[in-house]
């Protein structure tokens, strides 16, 4: 006869502790979106030096003739780009992009995640009306 939900506390534990598994879920899946990571191009002028100096994990290859490769572990050898099976002249390299962390995309998505706690969070907290 109480017209607010859980005041009296009565029942609370057995449904919040399925809540409090979702938000746990929630911050998960909030800290794992903050590593949203895009393709960005990196100059060509020099494409061995970029790979030596920063040594990358994974690095995206536009060829002459169009043909596009993703190379794990990259590295230079003498005038060639040598990955996992695959060497390429380092001359035939229109393009090069490596994997980078996207700032704009990151932040995005943290504010999407925040504002789904939020609204999840009001939900679980919101006040219900019961009527007898």
């Amino acid at each position: 006869m109480s017209w607010v939900a859980g005041l009296s506390g009565a029942g609370q534990d057995e449904g919040m502790t399925g809540y409090r598994a979702r938000a746990v879920l929630l911050l998960f899946l909030l800290l794992n979106l903050t590593a949203c990571q895009t393709w960005h191009s990196v100059s060509t002028a020099s494409p061995g030096q970029f790979i030596e100096a920063e040594q990358p994990d994974r690095v995206r290859v536009l060829m002459r003739g169009g043909t596009e490769l993703e190379l794990e572990n990259p590295s230079v050898e003498g005038d060639e780009l040598v990955g996992p099976g695959v060497s390429m002249p380092l001359a035939d390299i229109l393009r090069l992009e490596v994997l980078a962390s996207s700032r704009g995309r990151t932040a995005g998505w943290v504010v999407a995640g925040l504002a789904v706690i939020f609204v999840a969070q009001g939900k679980l907290l919101g006040v219900q009306e019961y009527n007898d």
